[in-house]
């Protein structure tokens, strides 16, 4: 029983085999005269290799057209090539802002050394300090309020002015004194010792550093003149206001309002402020210091 079922399974696959490989006819012939135009001898195995060829080879045309045709762009999930080409530019942008906020950091790093009479250090410091941190920490740090500081400057259009790095004394933070036009540039060969600001009336007028006020009275020349004294040798005046707010002997704060624009004095040829900077008893050009 066992032996008749082995011949007979054996007999079943030797039918199969001569079945792919027994060979067919296939005609076309015309119609009305069944006249042949076309014959091939086929087998079920060469018309399996056939069809196996043609997919594969729809399949293969296929990936070519999506790889290295703009087809990609139509597969469901993969981005178009203006998207690739907007995130391939953020990253180079976030790379490069990446580098300018470590040049930035590691400024005010030495900024904060040299105030403190400490040594400066270097780039590679810095990132192998940031490398080996394993927590982030939210706290305020020194670097961060200084750039705060420096940035509320910029707003106020002020210069940051390192006149020796080896004294952190002469470090200065100028505020410009109010927003208008110049209209007369500093000139030291017609003693022009200043500018002149034009800006509406009313407009009041801000003290460029921390000082205390020495001059407060009014002149024929100059009309309503207030004079400050800031530290490291540096003395501010401010000229033709119209109202003085300040008197002598008063402590102000760098932005504090000190006087209102006027055009007061024989000097005077309309409303505007005539702003000059002493250094060690000699006046320099405040375009050099303030931003205006």
């Amino acid at each position: 029983m066992i032996f008749a079922n082995i011949m007979q399974d054996k007999e079943g696959r030797e039918k199969y085999w001569s079945k792919l490989f027994h060979k067919y006819r296939f005609v076309i012939m015309t119609d009305s005269s069944f006249e042949e135009k076309l014959s091939v001898k086929l087998s079920r195995l060469t018309v399996i290799a056939f069809l196996g060829g043609l997919v594969f080879f729809c399949f293969f045309s296929t990936m070519l057209l999506i790889a290295y045709t703009p087809l990609s762009e139509y597969v469901p999930g993969k981005a178009s090539i203006e998207v690739q080409k907007g995130l391939i530019d953020l990253n180079i942008k976030s790379d490069s802002l990446e580098a300018v906020l470590l040049n930035r950091s590691i400024f005010l790093k030495n900024i904060n050394q040299i105030i403190n009479g400490e040594e400066i250090v270097n780039k590679e410091e810095i990132v192998n300090k940031e490398n080996t941190q394993n927590s982030i920490s939210f706290k305020k740090s020194v670097e961060d309020s200084l750039l705060r500081l420096k940035v509320e400057a910029e707003d106020k259009s002020s210069i940051y002015i390192n006149e020796n790095t080896n004294n952190s004394n002469n470090n200065q933070m100028f505020f410009t004194p109010l927003s208008g036009l110049i209209s007369d540039k500093y000139n030291n060969k017609t003693k022009h010792f200043g500018i002149d600001l034009v800006a509406k009336e009313k407009t009041r007028i801000s003290s460029v550093l921390d000082g205390t006020v020495i001059i407060s009275h009014w002149a024929y020349e100059t009309g309503y003149v207030i004079g400050i004294q800031h530290k490291n040798d540096y003395i501010s005046f401010y000229k033709h206001n119209s109202v003085l707010l300040k008197s002598v002997g008063d402590y102000v704060n760098a932005g504090d309002h000190i006087a209102i624009i006027g055009n007061s004095g024989e000097l005077s040829s309309g409303p505007h402020l005539h702003f000059e900077l002493w250094h060690e008893g000699i006046p320099v050009n405040p375009e050099n210091y303030i931003s205006f």
